[in-house]
């Protein structure tokens, strides 16, 4: 898949327009049509998607947690067969766009034959433009507008703001429904503090690559990445209260009967259940007796799995 930033396609497009934050059933389907069209109009599949998120160039501080960084979003969004994903830089410029420019864009700059979009699409300054909207101006421009229906699972909708609920309930299995696979999150290996070590404990620390997590506490987890096999594992996830008292996020994972090098390689974690919330201990003795029913408490679960 080509990833543009700046210049424009090469071909004619079939074009969906969207965050996909999480890249989840809904946007399956969407991507699932936008290839059935390509095939039939032989066009290619374009992805347009933002960084940063809208929400988060607006209000920042008030922005939900993402569900996948820019990168692990695309590799999503690559694994479903599209030719080119377009991310656009969501900056004062582009927010003050007007729908009309909005869409001579889409027509001129990424050769839009076809857009698709989702029930509640809005865009331009404002969020003037609908769907209604932006099918006229496609009739003047050259291309026609899609509007794919919403994807129900259990009775609701599926949504980003519907996976950020299950993940922050510590709801993994319907996470997992949502999502049509299990959440995950991808990130390098880097230097901690070597707290864990020190206990018996060595742990992998994540980078994140994203503000703040969509869930918090103690998983039972499957690794990939350091090996041709998930390695199964115990991880936390959060301000880690157990050595201290505040500070960013972080994720560390602590592999079982794996030992070895990783630092600077990617590794992607994925949450099989959760185990616990955060808490604080006393000691490192007594948080070395917990983290050891934490590990028996994965190897149950894994256990459990397998029969």
């Amino acid at each position: 898949m080509r990833i543009l930033r700046r210049a424009g396609v090469h071909s004619d497009t079939t074009i969906a327009v969207g965050s996909f934050d999480g890249v989840h059933r809904g946007h399956a389907a969407m991507f699932e049509r936008l290839a059935e069209t390509a095939r039939g109009r032989a066009l290619a599949a374009a992805v347009l998607t933002f960084e940063p998120l809208p929400r988060e160039f607006f209000a920042p501080a008030e922005a939900p947690a993402r569900l996948t960084s820019l990168p692990e979003k695309l590799a999503l969004i690559a694994a479903r067969g599209i030719d080119c994903a377009i991310v656009e830089r969501f900056d004062r410029s582009f927010a003050s766009l007007r729908a009309r420019d909005f869409a001579e864009r889409l027509a001129l700059r990424h050769r839009a034959r076809h857009v698709l979009v989702g029930p509640d699409f809005r865009y331009g300054a404002g969020r003037e433009g609908d769907a209604a909207s932006l099918a006229a101006s496609g009739g003047a421009l050259g291309f026609e507008v899609e509007v794919l229906a919403p994807v129900a699972i259990d009775g609701e909708r599926v949504s980003s703001t519907l996976v950020r609920a299950a993940l922050a309930a510590g709801d993994l299995e319907r996470a997992a429904r949502l999502l049509g696979r299990r959440y995950a999150i991808c990130g390098r290996v880097t230097h901690g503090a070597k707290r864990g070590r020190g206990i018996g404990f060595p742990t992998a620390n994540v980078r994140l690559g994203r503000r703040k997590p969509a869930l918090r506490g103690i998983f039972a987890v499957k690794c990939y990445g350091a090996a041709t096999r998930g390695l199964e594992g115990v991880a936390s996830l959060g301000t880690n209260p157990a050595v201290r008292a505040s500070g960013p996020a972080t994720l560390e994972a602590f592999l079982f009967d794996f030992s070895g090098d990783l630092y600077g390689r990617r590794l992607t974690v994925e949450f099989v259940k959760k185990l616990r919330d955060e808490a604080h201990f006393a000691s490192l003795e007594a948080l070395a007796a917990q983290i050891r029913r934490d590990c028996e408490g994965a190897r149950e679960c894994f256990r459990s799995l397998d029969g």
